[in-house]
């Protein structure tokens, strides 16, 4: 067994002779977040069955927050409505600790499919492991274009992931692994094959501003919300914002080369989402509230059946501009998950399984979006729950506004975010013990946004070390 290192990674870039080094190096960093920050980076793995389950790699969700519902630009209004194609392909290297020395190429096709779809694929390749990656976004159903469709696809291989699992590991004979009060040390080790597929299905509900228009309308003066059919000044779903369906299969299979392990899952997610923010890209005011519940039959050959619900809820509190920013937002959010069937079994191949998911549908934290400075799942069990408070700060400085390639690129924004987190697992959805022995973190990031995807490099610092973040999107709402 080997022991926990903190991740870290560098990356470079290099655009024309007329930037001066230090826009060359920005450019170059945030580009390459951008096209990278795809399922795989920064992965852990880990697993809440008991000792004689399969141990299970567990990545994270891929959550891809941009609204390309973009009319116009407080400048230049008059272009509003009209179609745009943009075509943005670009190689980079890339060093990460799971694939090590990479490079690798991105893609983002807006206008192509359709007038407000959107389009992003990632390839990379290091020394023995590899990721591919495409999701399509804002896709109208075209016989009934109440009904959005944003499926996701995925394959990689991995060396060397952690897997937060078992009860008898070497030295830690007896304790659980990924438990509230388990030792950070207490992991196992595999190269692992991981793939999966998503569809996205989302039905937009004809109450509020949904009822008129499915996809939001909305202006912006360089990525910060002006106008448009939207919500945030009333909570009331039949008159402000959108109420959004979400019916979604999937299916994924991971393998344990090391010890020819595998475990799959296929099921379906459903939720009900109610979207009463302002500008989903980048909120402001208003606020989202969804509940959820995740069945795996345990038919198709998935490892064990199991059930899961949560809830979520993000407010954004705005203090308007200042003399050097142009935007302040407190933005807070609570998480909660309980898998109903956890202490469930039945005989499976002739081997008692337990009812539990793996831990990317179950209570997990650590990682990308909850509790940062911790190992990718470094905390799961029955239940979970954070608190994150973060305060975003837009500054009013832009290095790269100027920088387009073409007219391709458009670096909207900066901003400095402080953040805080609190959260815990527990072996059951209790409300006192959620609230005892909590883990906790605190630190501070940089993010852009870039043809209106926000992309993010988060560093944080907890009980158990430091940990840098890259990813696209805001860390909530997680989905």
């Amino acid at each position: 067994m080997r022991h926990s290192e903190r991740q870290g990674s560098g990356l470079t870039g290099t655009f024309g002779a007329s930037m001066s080094p230090r826009s060359r190096i920005l450019s170059g960093c945030l580009l390459v977040l951008m096209l990278i920050a795809c399922p795989g980076l920064g992965r852990a793995a880990e697993d809440p069955a008991p000792s004689n389950a399969v141990p299970t790699l567990a990545g994270e969700r891929f959550a891809l927050q941009v609204d390309t519902g973009v009319v116009g630009q407080k400048v230049g209004a008059e272009e509003a409505g009209k179609s745009h194609r943009k075509l943005l392909a670009i190689p980079f290297p890339l060093y990460n600790s799971t694939l090590g020395p990479s490079i690798g190429v991105g893609v983002i096709a807006q206008g192509y499919l359709q007038p407000r779809a959107m389009s992003v694929g990632t390839a990379i390749v290091g020394s023995g492991s590899y990721l591919l990656f495409f999701k399509e976004l804002n896709y109208q159903f075209p016989w009934w274009k109440r009904i959005i469709l944003e499926p996701d696809a995925y394959i990689g291989k991995y060396s060397d992931v952690k897997s937060f699992s078992g009860s008898n590991n070497p030295g830690f004979v007896g304790q659980r692994a990924g438990s509230n009060d388990s030792d950070q040390d207490n992991y196992i080790e595999s190269d692992v094959k991981d793939q999966f597929v998503d569809l996205v299905t989302k039905f937009v509900l004809p109450i509020g501003k949904g009822k008129d228009n499915v996809l939001p309308n909305v202006v912006l003066d360089r990525g910060v919300f002006v106008s448009g059919d939207t919500g945030g000044d009333v909570w009331n779903p039949l008159k402000s914002g959108r109420t959004y369906l979400e019916v979604i299969p999937f299916e994924r299979r991971q393998s344990l080369t090391d010890n020819n392990s595998h475990t799959k899952t296929a099921g379906i997610d459903i939720g009900l989402r109610y979207d009463n923010t302002d500008f989903r890209g980048n909120p402001s005011k208003g606020s989202m509230q969804r509940i959820w519940f995740v069945r795996d039959w345990g038919a198709l050959d998935s490892t064990a059946p199991y059930s899961v619900v949560g809830a979520e809820y993000s407010k954004y509190f705005s203090l308007g501009p200042s003399d050097r920013a142009r935007e302040r937002t407190f933005a807070l959010d609570i998480w909660t998950v309980n898998c109903t069937t956890w202490d469930d079994s039945s005989t499976m191949n002739g081997t008692e399984t337990f009812h539990r998911p793996p831990p990317y549908k179950g209570a997990s934290l650590g990682g990308l979006s909850r509790l940062r400075a911790y190992e990718a799942t470094r905390f799961n069990d029955q239940a979970g729950i954070l608190y994150t408070l973060e305060y975003r700060y837009l500054l009013d400085w832009n290095p790269l506004k100027k920088v387009t390639m073409g007219g391709k690129l458009d670096v909207a924004w900066f901003q400095i975010v402080p953040f805080a987190e609190v959260g815990r697992v527990a072996p059951s959805w209790n409300l006192k013990t959620l609230h005892e022995s909590m883990k906790y973190d605190g630190g501070v990031g940089i993010r852009a946004m870039i043809n209106y995807i926000v992309v993010r490099l988060d560093f944080a610092a907890g009980t158990e070390g430091f940990g840098a973040q890259m990813f696209i999107s805001h860390p909530f709402p997680f989905y």
